[in-house]
């Protein structure tokens, strides 16, 4: 039992070791990622990669802070307004500033967004209530084996309304439960466009309420997709309803009111670890993926056709010197934090590569003197030198912490 609850430290030591020293590293040798913006101007017809307080061209021309501010009008007019250097017209349309702002957007996406507390009742609003001011319903539902409308204060089913949804979403041939809710649970927005739903065999719907009534309206895919996530939001332009991410198919969009699914041109985007930006003016919209050393930027104009590409990579950050020192001295680390998740829990990485051996055979060696030293018994001590051999400098540590009790040898017994 001694020797069992000792293994059990030994465990813990390792784990923590496995999360102070890697992060201690990271501290003496900061580590920052970098993460630079792309947009895409209408004015040069080429893209401006601001990574810091640069900017430049993808050519290497570097913008002072007035031709930056005048290359992207559209997110700097009110400024070039102040200072009297707005083009009156570009391209030959009206610089007029309801439309600047109106098709103006931007829009983020990180891997965090999946695997992220997910909501289990949801506020459905009225859609056409006649007033100027949207209002939280008192009512708030869930889809499982029905569309269930909870009252907030007395906790009970609203049977009629429940009823009135649950038929209505069958009529569509919606399968319950829903995988997916995805919606603007707010009074802060233009107007409330409901909700867009998966169901249990992930087909699409939108769910909205239309005074008191429901509206369901199913969403015809051109292939069966494999939705991982929605994310609504409220344009001004109501140019669309909402961003579809798959998990190996593309991203979509949600046409306004014809529900046409507009996929976006980015290939290889893999939700899981990607980021997705996206920002739009009255005449393009630059889309960029980013991954952990690289980035794809593509410029689209208002029908979605590709008008301009960019890309760039650098050293990864175990190809860097504090990276490959760190894939030599740990075998792995274990986080509190994910980059790519919200929640705080255990996140085991290994090193990558097979550096961390030499490191490995150092300490099994510092062992194998130790226990020499110490004049210990070699049989006892082989459970430690193979945690050694695996864990490396954390298995080194915790054993030497928590030593073994039964390993040393006995003096032979006095005639």
């Amino acid at each position: 039992m001694i020797k069992f609850s000792r293994y059990i430290l030994v465990a813990i030591g390792i784990l923590v070791t496995s999360i102070v020293l890697p992060s201690l590293f990271w501290t003496i040798f900061e580590k920052v990622p970098r993460s630079p913006n792309i947009f895409y101007s209408c004015i040069t017809e080429d893209f401006i990669v601001v990574d810091g307080s640069t900017r430049k061209s993808p050519e290497g021309k570097e913008y002072t802070s007035d031709e930056y501010e005048q290359a992207l009008p559209f997110m700097f007019y009110r400024q070039l307004m102040a200072d009297g250097t707005m083009p009156d017209t570009i391209k030959g349309v009206k610089m007029e500033t309801p439309s600047i702002a109106r098709a103006s957007s931007f829009y983020r996406y990180t891997p965090k967004r999946l695997d992220a507390p997910v909501p289990t009742l949801w506020p459905l609003l009225e859609s056409q209530s006649g007033k100027v001011n949207l209002a939280m319903p008192e009512d708030y539902f869930r889809i499982e084996k029905r569309m269930e409308f909870i009252v907030a204060r007395t906790n009970e089913i609203n049977e009629e309304k429940s009823s009135l949804f649950t038929d209505a979403l069958t009529a569509e041939g919606f399968i319950f439960p829903a995988n997916l809710i995805a919606g603007l649970p707010t009074t802060r927005k233009s107007c409330d466009e409901g909700y867009f739903i998966t169901d249990n065999e992930g087909s699409l719907f939108h769910v909205k309420m239309i005074k008191g009534e429901p509206y369901v309206v199913r969403i015809e895919t051109p292939e069966k997709l494999d939705i991982v996530y929605i994310e609504a939001v409220d344009l001004r332009s109501k140019e669309y309803y909402c961003y579809v991410f798959t998990r190996n198919q593309g991203i979509f969009v949600i046409m306004d009111e014809v529900y046409d699914l507009q996929r976006l041109p980015v290939d290889g985007f893999n939700p899981a670890i990607h980021t997705f930006r996206l920002s739009a003016d009255l005449f393009n919209k630059c889309l960029t993926i980013l991954g952990e050393n690289w980035y794809e930027a593509i410029a689209v104009d208002d029908m979605y056709q590709v008008v301009g590409t960019h890309g760039e990579k650098w050293e990864g950050l175990y190809e860097r010197p504090e990276g490959e020192m760190l894939a030599t001295l740990f075998p792995f680390e274990t986080r509190m934090r994910d980059e790519n998740s919200s929640f705080v829990r255990f996140y085991f990485k290994p090193s990558p590569g097979i550096r961390w051996l030499i490191f490995n055979l150092i300490a099994l060696i510092a062992a194998v003197l130790l226990i020499t030293r110490r004049g210990w018994s070699w049989k006892a001590n082989i459970p430690d030198l193979l945690i050694t051999a695996v864990t490396g400098i954390y298995g080194l540590i915790a054993t030497q912490f928590f030593p073994n009790k039964f390993s040393k040898v006995k003096p032979p017994a006095k005639k």
